[in-house]
Order: C-alpha cells, then structure tokens, then sequence
C-alpha cells in the first residue's frame, strides 16, 4: 500500500463522510475472539479510524496503522472527538509491518483490516500478521458496499453517469458481486494457516443528504478532488444539481461483511 498514494486529496472525505461500519460488526468480533479490557488489537489500514477509534472502546488498547500521514491526523481528530485515548497512531505500510517495524508490535489479540486490504500485499501480510497474533486469536477483514460502481439504485446510476462526464477512467459500473477478487478472502486466510474461517454479514439500509453523495465521492480514490483537476468545482455544481433535480430519498442497501479466521492455539 503505497504510502500517501491513491488518496492524497481525499483525506478530509473519508474522514467525514466514508461509513462507519456500525456496532454489531464490531460486537461480533468481541464475542469471537473473547476481547476485553486486557485485549490488545491492531487495526491495519486504518484510515481515519473508522474501526479503531470504535474497537477501543471493547478492548484495552489499540494500534492504529496507516501510510498516510493526513489520515492519520483524522484519526486522530476523531479519538479526540470520543474522548478515545488508548490508540497509539503509527504511520507504516503493510510492508512496513512485514520489516523492522513490525517487530516491535504485538502480540495482539486481533489484527483488524477494512477498506484497505486490496491495496496490500495480501499473503505476506498474512503470513507476518499470524507470527504476531497470540494463539487462539485472530485476524478479521471488513467490507461493505461501494454504492458508487456497485450500488443497485437508480440514483446512483445518475451520481455515477456525472463522474463519468468528467472522468474517463472510472471503474466500471457493475452491481453487486459477491467475490471482488480473483482469490476470496476467507480462502486466503485458510491457505496462510488461520483456522475456523467464516464470514458473518450484517445487512443494513443507510440514507444519505447532498452534502454526503458529495463527500462519499470524494472520498474515493479514484474520484478524488485530484482526479477532477481544475474541473473538480465544476462537476461538484453539476452533481449538485442533478441531486436537487432527483429530489430523494438517497437510500443505499448496505452489507458489512466480517471474513475472519483464528491462530490456532
């Protein structure tokens, strides 16, 4: 995962305006692996804490990991916000975690990876993230519905169709798929020696405002501010009023995913 890379630009968005992945996803990983106020966690990519600043509050102490120096800072932002004090904020990639850095980390209870996981080199990340997990605990990855290429609506089809105006290289619209990756997680993790893999989904309809169509988009890397150039004010106006032609409700059916396995004991 490239350090400052795709995002750069995006930072702010994703702070305010990427989802947050909700409680019972996080419930869910406390009651699997036993974690309490002893427990000790890292959450890898963690962005603008979306999972960490929320799993501290379940267990004793976090790590929250990230490249990017400006996500980190909203992380930051955000614990402070919720009075959250027991992450300790590291700037590292995935490879980093793989060199000297990593072995000074651990050994955690549970090792947390949302939206991040695809930018990482998976299987050697794998591979550390099992020398550094204590026995009988584990490694949990987090996934939910990017509405933008993935969503079922009609209106995302409208927010998608004015991106498409302005940029050329959008991923493409497809809907829902149920394996985003030649190779599916939970088979990942059984091949690099975790064991007791499942998948929990938590299903959930969101509603979202103009100002939050906005922001999701620029939240993502491949809509980001930069991507739009000196034309960003431009089609911000335009989604704008496309939103206000549509009218509402902006409503997104939601799947967080929880694929985890466990170290064996």
């Amino acid at each position: 995962m490239p350090a400052d890379g795709p995002f750069a630009s995006a930072e702010s968005h994703y702070a305010h305006y990427r989802p947050r992945y909700g409680d019972r996803p996080l419930d869910h990983l406390v009651d699997r692996f036993d974690l309490d106020e002893s427990s000790r966690a890292l959450d890898l990519g963690c962005g603008t804490g979306q999972i960490a600043v929320p799993l501290a509050t379940r267990v004793g102490a976090v790590v929250g990991m990230d490249p990017n120096e400006a996500m980190l800072d909203g992380a930051r932002e955000g614990a402070d916000r919720a009075s959250v004090a027991n992450v300790e904020w590291i700037r590292g990639s995935d490879a980093d975690l793989r060199g000297s850095l990593g072995d000074g980390l651990g050994p955690f209870d549970v090792t947390t990876i949302g939206r991040a996981f695809h930018w990482m080199d998976r299987g050697p990340t794998l591979d550390r993230l099992r020398e550094r997990t204590r026995p009988d605990g584990g490694v949990a990855i987090l996934g939910d519905t990017e509405w933008l290429t993935k969503g079922e609506r009609a209106w995302q089809d409208e927010v998608y169709a004015v991106a498409a105006s302005y940029l050329d290289d959008l991923p493409e619209r497809t809907g829902p798929r149920t394996e985003p990756y030649e190779n599916p997680y939970d088979v990942m993790l059984s091949d690099h020696g975790f064991v007791d893999v499942e998948t929990a989904t938590f299903e959930r309809t969101r509603e979202w405002n103009p100002d939050g169509v906005v922001g999701y988009v620029f939240s993502l890397s491949f809509c980001s501010p930069a991507t739009f150039g000196d034309e960003k004010d431009d089609f911000e106006a335009d989604l704008r009023e496309r939103l206000d032609e549509l009218g509402g409700p902006f409503e997104q059916d939601d799947e967080v995913r929880v694929i985890s396995g466990r170290k064996p004991a």
